[in-house]
Order: structure tokens, then sequence, then C-alpha cells
């Protein structure tokens, strides 16, 4: 007969009962040494600004276990360091993945081209409805059969406002004009192409400031007036000439104020000649000495052509000519003549 194994003697019970017993003793032991444990490294990641390190010791005696959402690697290496290097910390294991930064949405861009016979967009949009959307707002505007969408889908781009009032300005603004871009980007508007007039190109301007919160660039550019015949130059010079007078300082070369605007129209014709030269004549009574009229008359027909030249016309375009009194047009005995006698005048070279 075999012998009763050592679990059947009957004793068995005395081995167990103090193995249970054991088991509290041995979890109030570790408790509180996991607890300091915790505390102390998860003091010095708090301390060295690593919040997002959490601290686990849980039936991990004097082990660590980090967990988190760390912003990079080089924050996993330091906490790691950090909690190895705390009080009572035996070995240290992170289980943590590096935060992805969500890149934001990148601003849409639309780039508006109005011509005599069409409207082509052009830019990224969000998706497919914000396409749909602006194309269907431009045609309201300037009718369905003269939109040509070259709109495309972008990778995280942000939402389009509603541009309904934003084609309203550019259509009631884009006449006298062969061409015409607005390119939308973010919070600013680019105004390109060219336009018959200054005031048209502030009027635009303004416009689409009124329309649009963020900042209106006006690249506008005023067009070329097209060129004026020469002779027809003349013709427009001699009737500002005959309506107005270019006046000097008594005896000087100095150009009065008031003079300034007729000057201007001299130049605003001139540009339009570009081919044209003038001599500028200029012209005295016959009071005084001679010499002196005739340095004089010089020196207020160069006075002329150095203003002219500074508002902005080619010095080439111009010669100055002092005739002093030799080239009357009135009598020198009255004051009404000497009055006439005093005087510029621009006269065709070519």
């Amino acid at each position: 007969m075999k012998k009763c194994a050592l679990f059947c003697a009957g004793w068995w019970p005395f081995l167990v009962f103090p193995f249970l017993l054991l088991l509290p003793l041995l979890f109030f032991k570790w408790h509180p040494i996991e607890q300091d444990v915790a505390a102390n490294a998860s003091n010095d990641l708090s301390a060295a600004g690593m919040e997002w390190a959490k601290v686990d010791t849980f039936n991990r005696g004097r082990d660590v276990l980090l967990t988190g959402t760390p912003p990079n690697e080089a924050a996993i290496v330091t906490a790691k360091e950090l909690a190895e290097s705390a009080y009572g910390v035996n070995k240290v294991e992170v289980s943590a993945d590096v935060r992805v930064p969500t890149a934001p949405p990148s601003a849409p861009e639309l780039n508006t081209l109005i011509t005599s016979g069409s409207v082509v967009l052009r830019g990224t949009l969000k998706d497919q409805a914000s396409i749909e959307a602006v194309v269907q707002q431009a045609g309201k505007v300037f009718g369905e059969n003269k939109v040509i969408n070259k709109l495309s889908v972008g990778d995280n781009v942000a939402a389009i406002p509603s541009l309904t009032g934003f084609f309203q300005g550019l259509a009631g603004k884009s006449a006298g004009s062969d061409t015409l871009s607005a390119k939308l980007q973010g919070n600013s508007l680019t105004l390109s192409g060219e336009v018959p007039s200054l005031d048209i190109k502030s009027s635009i301007g303004r416009t689409m400031s009124q329309l649009f919160s963020g900042e209106v660039n006006n690249q506008l550019s005023i067009a070329a007036p097209p060129p004026v015949e020469r002779d027809l130059c003349q013709e427009l010079v001699n009737e500002l000439l005959a309506s107005g007078k270019i006046n000097f300082a008594t005896g000087k070369s100095l150009i009065k104020e008031d003079s300034y605007a007729l000057l201007q129209s001299i130049a605003d014709i001139a540009k339009q000649c570009p081919d044209a030269a003038f001599e500028v004549a200029g012209h005295t009574d016959s009071t005084g000495n001679l010499e002196s009229n005739m340095k004089l008359s010089e020196s207020r027909a160069q006075a002329v052509v150095s203003h002219l030249t500074g508002l902005g016309l080619d010095a080439n375009q111009f010669s100055a000519a002092g005739y002093g009194p030799n080239r009357p047009v009135g009598d020198n005995s009255t004051a009404e003549g000497r009055a006439l006698n005093r005087r510029i005048e621009f006269k065709l070279k070519n």
C-alpha cells in the first residue's frame, strides 16, 4: 500500500494558513513604499514642468511606470531621467506616445480675373461644396455663362465666407477696365490691373475696403492715355495759355503758386505727346535794361522747364530760351501792352 502524500497527512493546513496571513502583511508593507516612490517621482517631474507624465507604482514596489502624451521624444528622455533620479526609485519604464500637433488650416485663396468677356475664378478652397457656392455667387452677379471655374480643392483649407457682396463690388467698378484682378487670400485682398483714371482706382479701393474687413492692397495702375498728334498738342497748350498766364514774382524767376495748376495742365498735355519737343520761350516788356531783361526772360523760361521736369516729364522734351523785349505782342507804351509782352510761350520744335 502507498503511503499518504504530504497533503493527505492531515497537517497541511498548518502550512497554508501562515502563508495566507503573510499576504496582507506584504501588502501593507509595500503600499506605503509605493506611495512614497510615486510622490517623489511626481514632485520632481512637476517641478521640471513635466505635467504630462503620470506616475504609476501600483503593485510595482520601487519600480515606476510613466504614462501620458509627451510633446516630443526629448521630453520622454528627460522625464525618464528625472524619475530615475527621484528618491527611492529602482527602475523606470515609459509607455507614452508623442503628441502629433495638428496643423491649423491654411487660408482659402481666390483670384478673380475680370475681362470684357468673362470672369475667371482660380485658387484653392476647402471642398467641392465651397467651390460650387462661390461659382454660384459669381454667376448671380456676372451671369452664369460668363463664369469660368478653375478652382480646386486643397488639403486642410479653412472655409471661405459668402462673397456675393465682394463680386457685386467688383462688377460695379470694372467698367472701363480691360482686365481687373482681385486676389483674396486669408485676411488680405490685392487689386491689380489697369483702370482709365486715378479717380476710378481710388473709387474701387474705397468700395472694396467697405466690403472687405481685412487689408486692401490697391495695386491698380493707370492706363496710359493714347498719344495725341503734335499739332493738336500745340493747340491745346496755346488754349491753356490764352485762358491763363504763368506768373512770376516781380523782377524774379520765382513762379507764383497760383500758376501751379496751369503748369500741371500743360504737363498733362505734354505727357500725351511724348514725341513732341517744345521750346519754352520767355519774354519781357521793354522796361529797364535790355541785358537784364534778356537774362530774366531766359531764367524764367528755365524755371518753367525745371518745374515741368519736376512733374515727371522728360527734360529732353523741353529747351529754354529768353528773348527779352525783342518779340512784343503788345504796345510797350501802355500798361496793358506791357502786361501782354511779359509772357511764357511754348513752340513746337519738330
